[in-house]
């Protein structure tokens, strides 16, 4: 009985290790890119569908467009 709860408790570890090492953190630009919610939603444009834009505008690769209710 003492192997059982020895070896519970040793994947429970394991466990819990394992999800506190995977951390959901973001990279560079990605961390400040906005996200759809229920009042706004991102629309994300592919680099072809932005030809045509001044070169500063260029770099914006998406729009947020206000949701009415």
């Amino acid at each position: 009985m003492n192997q059982v709860l020895c070896g519970a408790l040793l994947v429970l570890c394991a466990l819990l290790a394992g999800c506190a090492g995977s951390g959901s953190g973001c990279m560079a630009e990605a961390c400040d890119r906005p996200d759809s919610n229920d009042r706004e939603l991102v629309i994300w444009w592919p680099a072809d569908m932005r030809q045509g834009l001044e070169a500063r505008e260029r770099t914006l690769d998406f729009t947020v467009v206000p949701l009415r209710d």
